[in-house]
């Protein structure tokens, strides 16, 4: 079943509906489900992830996203954690950063991610 989620999935970007402005500076790890992005020294490892939810009732995108975002100290640093919805979807995002002085670069990430779908 596994293989075959795979299959169906490759070739088709999860993320085409989303504006995620990393720079080509970063290293981009796309695992078909998800994708990462990390700097050279990795001092930021940036996950993001999306939810899609199709009839189903009990789970309303609106519940997920309406969260502020959180960050909390880590073992190796902090972690940032936010949601962004648009439509059906919910974009998943942690961003993992050692250098506490980043905070407001990692803010300022998640403000600039957009939707860009219809």
């Amino acid at each position: 079943m596994l293989r075959f989620l795979k299959k169906m999935l490759r070739g088709k970007d999860l993320f085409q509906n989303w504006s995620i402005p990393i720079g080509a500076d970063y290293q981009r790890i796309d695992n078909n489900d998800s994708l990462q992005f990390i700097n050279k020294d990795e001092s930021r490892i940036l996950y993001f992830s999306i939810l899609t939810i199709k009839n189903n009732h009990l789970i309303s995108t609106n519940t997920i996203a309406n969260r502020e975002p959180t960050i909390t100290q880590s073992e190796n640093g902090w972690d940032f954690k936010g949601v962004k919805e648009r439509g059906n979807e919910v974009l998943v995002c942690v961003f993992s950063f050692t250098n506490e002085s980043d905070e407001t670069w990692i803010k300022n990430l998640f403000t600039r991610v957009t939707y860009i779908g219809e």
